[in-house]
């Protein structure tokens, strides 16, 4: 089931949609205004939701500036809704990162046939896994930063895969060998270290020497930033 974080300033306007969108088999958060990012920000790193409907009115940052802030932890799919009515604010909406677009009054189910559209089309990309402002596309075997990105071995790609889905964890270096190799018994650890020095060194080329960090006698972990 997916879930939708609702960040509106009405009260009834919550309500509302969070029914709506349950009655249609969905999930709703509603995110508190006045500092959204507190309460998103765990649930993006996580991926636990797969839309956004959000207003541009709200209290101490507007819309804009919220999205602004999302896109640099995540991509999920965004859709602004607004009453006002100037068409800057839709192309303004778009080029900072915003999905889609709808004004008030709207018709509730062109609402729902938009966040349909932007759940499907985030759930083809679901390949990208994000860890701050760095995301790993699995699908392409790729590690991509804001400038640039680097084509991955098959055991890179898998060793990062591991630390990006668990990024909340400190990986030992036995279940990090287990998951790669699958039969630890069969591999020293210096494969392992091996593996790890070539990727950082790689990683290093596209400003990620730091990305990868060594928890003394514990294992390894990633370094998260928003640069």
């Amino acid at each position: 089931m997916s879930t939708i974080a609702i960040i509106e300033d009405n009260q009834n306007i919550q309500i509302e949609l969070s029914n709506f969108f349950q009655e249609h088999k969905y999930e709703t958060v509603w995110v508190d205004c006045h500092d959204p990012m507190v309460q998103l920000e765990p649930l993006l790193l996580n991926q636990q939701i797969q839309a956004i409907l959000l207003d541009i009115n709200l209290y101490e940052l507007d819309g804009f500036e919220i999205c602004k802030k999302i896109r640099r932890k995540s991509q999920v799919p965004i859709l602004f809704v607004t009453c006002r009515e100037d068409d800057l604010d839709e192309i303004k909406a778009l080029q900072i990162g915003g999905d889609d677009f709808i004004r008030k009054p709207y018709r509730l189910p062109v609402l729902l046939a938009k966040v349909e559209r932007m759940v499907e089309r985030s759930q083809i990309s679901s390949n990208c896994m994000y860890a701050g402002d760095v995301y790993l596309d699995v699908a392409k075997g790729q590690i991509v930063t804001k400038e640039d990105s680097i084509e991955l071995s098959k055991n890179e790609l898998k060793i990062l895969y591991c630390l990006f889905h668990n990024q909340d964890q400190i990986i030992s270096k036995d279940k990090l060998i287990e998951y790669l190799w699958e039969n630890k018994l069969y591999v020293d650890e210096n494969i392992l270290n091996v593996n790890l020095s070539r990727m950082r060194k790689r990683l290093g080329e596209i400003g990620l020497s730091e990305f990868i960090r060594t928890v003394p006698k514990q294992g390894y972990t990633l370094k998260i930033n928003s640069r």
